[in-house]
């Protein structure tokens, strides 16, 4: 009887460490994005010129005011201008 406990014990020791040696496995996937460089800013240039119109007497009757601006697209070479004409009068 003794050889029967002996041997049902061993089997049970058998089984539990069977089950306390199982193996655990973790996988870990890392993705990362592609680096993306910045856009640069575009190349401006502007022109201002001004021109006043005076009388006789030096008081300023006309004064006008032109503001031109290009700026150039980096990535394309596309260009964009703009231009701006402000005129004063005095009566």
């Amino acid at each position: 009887m003794t050889k029967t406990w002996l041997a049902a014990a061993a089997a049970l020791t058998l089984i539990s460490g069977a089950a306390i040696a199982e193996t655990v496995t973790t996988t870990t996937t890392e993705t990362t994005a592609p680096y993306i460089a910045p856009v640069p800013a575009p190349v401006t240039q502007t022109t201002t010129e001004r021109t006043i119109e005076a009388d006789s007497n030096g008081v300023v009757r006309r004064a006008t005011t032109t503001t031109t601006g290009t700026a150039v697209d980096p990535v394309d070479g596309s260009t964009t201008t703009r231009k701006t004409t402000e005129t004063t009068t005095v009566r």
